[in-house]
């Protein structure tokens, strides 16, 4: 007989995992959420891929209107392309963002 009371299990996170993105850097933390958006697409979860637009909304600096503005645009148009299920599309975006911001920032 199923016990419908039991809570749900808590997941171990991954100590390695927690380590890296405590240690991370803002910019390492953007491209581990350009990965984070790519995975999700690629696993065709709408979910996992609008938290991932929803975080990187969240960490645009209006301080710099006009970057901010551009990439608020991107990240509105990857919200719509997950929206109308197009992962192929919006996995491609996140990818090439993820792609340049490591390149513009140097990182590994």
């Amino acid at each position: 007989m199923l016990n419908y009371q039991q809570k749900p299990r808590k997941r171990n996170a991954n100590p390695y995992l927690v380590q890296k993105i405590m240690s991370a850097s803002r910019e390492e933390l953007v491209a581990y959420i350009y990965e984070f958006g790519a995975t999700a697409c690629a696993q065709k979860d709408p979910v996992k891929a609008r938290t991932a637009v929803n975080n990187l909304i969240q960490s645009l600096n209006f301080d710099y209107k006009e970057t901010a503005e551009t990439f608020l645009s991107v990240y509105r148009y990857l919200g719509n392309l997950i929206n109308q299920k197009r992962f192929d599309e919006a996995k491609a975006i996140f990818t090439d963002l993820k792609r340049t911001w490591v390149k513009a920032f140097n990182l590994p």
